[in-house]
């Protein structure tokens, strides 16, 4: 078994009733697509980072997935964000990791190399984990795989709480086209009271650990980002802090009082923020990987 580099192209969406749920199970056919007989998945996946959050603020994650009755895991770095249109386009980094094996002795070089290119060293730690009921199938046009759909009932605990949802899933493979998943998406719309979701699951779930609403101003990268600069005494960690309480809710003028900055400054930090993101700051740029 390998590994693979690709971008992950799919179609999201929270499936807020039971009977939507059970119709979705028993599909044979989806829009003009067939699909073929369902397979069972049971998963259990540990995302991990460092304590200051280097992945995140690097714009990625990392996920060891475990399924039951199989040796081995799975272990991927994939981007964070990349919600557009209906469609989530994400890079993606998958190898298979051998049974007792840590993620740095993940037996792709591509993948150690990210890695360590985010962590600078750094210790990893279990930062979060969710447990899933997987139903697997294929969509196919004649003899073309066009795309898998995943319907998945999720399972979250952290600090004491607990939270169950549903998500149905339909990523495209490599003999379908962005056309396919369209008319898959719409068909899905159309006949079925479902919410698209624009978060990845790793997203949603630190989101409920860090008790989060799921509008922020800052992306879950900008807030790791933000947060690491934040203590800095110079002009970068001083905008950082300013982003970092904007992001929890706090008013210009709340703010103009708390850190003696005149309002017109945070007024004018805000308005650049929301046109240039992250690349206010001189030395970060989101770094594309080919």
């Amino acid at each position: 078994m390998g590994w693979k580099e690709s971008m992950e192209i799919e179609s999201k969406f929270l499936v807020m009733e039971e009977m939507d749920f059970q119709a979705l199970e028993s599909l044979s056919e989806l829009a003009s697509y067939s699909l073929s007989e369902a397979k069972i998945q049971l998963n259990e996946d540990i995302f991990f980072d460092t304590e200051n959050r280097d992945i995140m603020a690097s714009g990625y994650y990392l996920r060891v997935r475990k399924s039951s009755g199989e040796e081995g895991s799975w272990v991927t770095v994939k981007s964070l964000g990349g919600f557009e249109g209906g469609t989530h386009r994400r890079e993606e980094y998958v190898s298979f990791l051998p049974e007792g094996a840590s993620v740095l002795e993940c037996p792709d070089p591509r993948i150690k190399e990210l890695i360590l290119e985010f962590t600078t060293g750094f210790d990893l730690f279990p930062l979060l984990s969710l447990k899933q009921k997987r139903v697997i199938r294929q969509v196919k046009m004649e003899n073309r795989i066009i795309a898998e759909t995943y319907l998945d009932r999720v399972n979250l605990k952290s600090k004491g709480r607990e939270k169950n949802y549903n998500e149905f899933e339909v990523e495209l493979k490599s003999e379908g086209s962005s056309e396919d998943l369209e008319t898959i998406r719409l068909f899905l719309i159309k006949h079925y009271n479902l919410i698209e979701s624009r978060f990845s699951k790793f997203e949603r779930a630190f989101l409920f650990m860090e008790e989060l609403p799921e509008k922020t101003f800052l992306s879950l990268r900008e807030r790791a980002f933000c947060a690491q600069l934040a203590d800095q005494k110079n002009i970068y960690g001083k905008q950082a802090h300013i982003l970092t309480e904007l992001d929890k809710g706090k008013s210009f003028e709340e703010l103009s009082l708390l850190l003696k900055v005149p309002q017109t400054e945070i007024k004018a930090l805000h308005s650049e923020f929301e046109e240039k993101r992250l690349s206010i700051f001189p030395f970060t740029t989101y770094k594309k990987r080919s």
